[in-house]
């Protein structure tokens, strides 16, 4: 929800066609306002649009999943940035919560078998709300087995602690920052 009530929801998961690949925005009492984005890899499009959240100064956060990106848009739709760093791929999540933390949020990466072979690993990055940089990494807490599945769902407290949920193990994982 953006900080006005009004809701937002990304539409167009899994690859499909035809695939929506928007995302569309409600008032508090479920009236349809509009939607915005397309389907592609240019500014302001998505393919296969995931989790999204908005931080404090109304900017939606969206893993672009298809694209291997987190996408910025205003809370209005208007296109800020494609941040290709994080590169949320497959299970791809973006932040969960709608506070800052520090001006940070993590981002869930689950490499394709071609981007693994190029030597992006799985694990968290936590990046910067304020330029996109990447600030941390927390690697998987296994060795790398072929058959682990990374988390598909994250979240953040107000201490910046992060809870990282696997359905594939049936557990959550905790971060504390030391």
């Amino acid at each position: 929800m953006a900080s006005n009530g009004n809701v937002y929801i990304s539409e167009g998961h899994g690859e499909a066609r035809p695939n929506n690949s928007r995302i569309m925005v409600f008032t508090k009492d479920g009236q349809f306002i509009k939607t915005f984005a397309t389907m592609g890899n240019g500014d302001g499009q998505l393919r296969s649009p995931h989790a999204i959240a908005f931080d404090s100064q109304d900017r939606l956060y969206v893993a672009d999943r298809g694209n291997s990106r987190i996408v910025v848009f205003d809370r209005d739709g208007k296109f800020l940035a494609a941040w290709k760093q994080f590169r949320p791929a497959e299970r791809g999540r973006g932040r969960q919560e709608r506070h800052d933390l520090c001006d940070r949020f993590p981002v869930l990466q689950q490499p394709r078998r071609r981007q693994l072979q190029s030597g992006c690993a799985r694990g968290i990055r936590v990046g910067s709300v304020k330029d996109g940089k990447v600030m941390y990494f927390i690697p998987p807490p296994v060795p790398a087995d072929p058959k682990w599945q990374p988390p598909i769902g994250i979240a953040v407290d107000g201490n910046g602690t992060i809870y990282a949920a696997s359905d594939d193990q049936m557990d959550i994982k905790k971060y504390v920052k030391k």
